[in-house]
């Protein structure tokens, strides 16, 4: 099963992409500690395309596939921003270093993109002087 999404770049239409999610993934009978895990990954993703990528402007686009293969979730997300930095292309290869342990002064800004490797199975991207595109996939737990 595939869905397709395209949303302006704006914050609220972030909750539309996580609408769907959740809509799609609990009519396939995905667990709900999975379901809510991929909401985590596709608005980190997302908003971090709106923030960063279009720098806030709100004209632009994104697109989001989903696609459901048995137990395999793969979500596909695109934005024609600027190419992605090497820096953050760099982290992205690098081996996954546990988050530190939150405390008052522990903020998820910044950490973004290792939530999401926590949570996946597998992340990638691959960027062209037009667009982005972050692949991620996870194994999920089915309910009966």
């Amino acid at each position: 099963m595939t869905i397709a999404l395209e949303i302006g770049s704006r914050m609220d239409q972030v909750r539309l992409v996580r609408a769907a999610l959740t809509g799609v993934l609990d009519h396939l009978r995905v667990a709900e500690s999975d379901i809510i895990a991929l909401e985590l990954a596709v608005t980190e993703i997302v908003n971090n395309a709106v923030e960063h990528g279009y720098e806030g402007a709100e004209d632009q686009r994104i697109k989001v596939r989903v696609e459901v293969r048995g137990s395999l979730v793969e979500v596909v997300v695109t934005d024609h921003a600027h190419p992605f930095p090497e820096a953050e292309r760099y982290r992205l290869i690098q081996p996954l270093e546990p988050l530190e342990e939150a405390d008052e002064n522990w903020s998820a800004r910044g950490h973004g993109l290792q939530i999401v490797r926590q949570i996946v199975d597998s992340l990638s991207l691959e960027c062209s002087e037009t667009e982005n595109t972050l692949r991620l996939q996870k194994t999920v737990a089915l309910r009966d």
